[in-house]
């Protein structure tokens, strides 16, 4: 598969080993001519920077930025190889099986090259339609998490009037809802925070390499406590403060039969609920604003967040 080979080739010049045609021949058992046209296909269809090195005798990149993905597949076609790949994974009882199993062979075989599974690593998402992304800015979010570099992310606030500067370990790309996320840590790197890809209106990608780690786990843990709290039922210790403002509204409610009301000495109010729904929750803070606030669980004020920029 043509696919394939040129994966693997752009794989290997990246790594430094200067292939060249003889080794790409060997490597998947084609002719010198069938290898030497995949190289041009690369060269010439793809734009890539390919410079025959004669002292290494094999091919080195001009311009290491280049990043094949960007030019080789859409954001859309990404997600379709792979949401397919997870459906025919899925489809294992069928009248079709036959069929889908070879179907899923061939994606199988597609995916064995390295920088498709790394592609795979760096994304996950849910079944729904999608909102339109940047693809700049997609792009360099996957190749800054497949090459573990930080990223400065220039982020517009909601109405557009005001631009925000971060700097973030970038470590997974998340479809929800409709809505594309960047799960990144800051500077210290413990903290996990949400950022919203149609707000970013630049990604610079750094020199700044950060080292493997146990982030997949803590990703997985997070999403599973912010986007499956959105689609469970209910959320247990839920302490919400409300302002001095609303602080008459709070308290002059039965929100449950086992409520405990804190009067704070600012005249703000933490209602604690022992139990609740946790869409009601979150329908409720939202339509009080900034003057409700989320102290605990933080599985709860993640989940707001989430809601929130996908609302927004």
């Amino acid at each position: 598969m043509t696919v394939e080979r040129i994966l693997w080739f752009d794989e290997q010049v990246r790594a430094g080993a200067h292939p060249g045609s003889a080794g790409l021949a060997r490597q998947f058992g084609v002719s010198l001519r069938t290898a030497q046209r995949d190289i041009e296909v690369l060269r010439d269809r793809l734009q890539a920077p390919l410079a025959y090195d004669r002292d290494a005798k094999g091919y080195d990149y001009t311009d290491p930025s280049f990043y094949l993905p960007s030019a080789f597949f859409r954001v859309n076609e990404i997600v379709a190889l792979l949401l397919a790949r997870g459906l025919f994974r899925e489809l294992v009882a069928s009248p079709c099986r036959e069929e889908l199993e070879e179907i899923s062979g061939r994606l199988e075989e597609l995916f064995r090259a390295p920088l498709l599974k790394k592609v795979e690593e760096a994304v996950s998402f849910e079944i729904t339609r999608g909102t339109e992304v940047r693809e700049r800015v997609f792009f360099d979010l996957l190749r800054a998490i497949t090459q573990r570099r930080r990223v400065h992310l220039l982020c517009v606030s909601e109405d557009g009037s005001e631009y925000a500067e971060r700097d973030v370990l970038p470590l997974r790309l998340h479809f929800s809802l409709g809505t594309w996320y960047l799960l990144g840590s800051g500077r210290t790197g413990k903290e996990i925070r949400l950022h919203l890809l149609s707000r970013l209106r630049g990604v610079e990608v750094t020199g700044q390499t950060f080292p493997e780690g146990k982030e997949a786990a803590k990703v997985d843990a997070f999403l599973r406590r912010c986007f499956g709290l959105l689609r469970s039922g209910r959320i247990h210790d839920v302490r919400i403060r409300f302002s001095p403002g609303k602080a008459s509204f709070a308290s002059g409610h039965v929100w449950h039969p086992k409520q405990r009301l804190q009067f704070e000495l600012d005249g703000s109010v933490i209602l604690e609920i022992p139990e609740a729904e946790v869409l009601e929750i979150i329908g409720l803070v939202l339509q009080q604003g900034k003057d409700a606030v989320i102290l605990s669980p933080k599985g709860l004020r993640d989940a707001l967040r989430a809601e929130v920029d996908r609302l927004s």
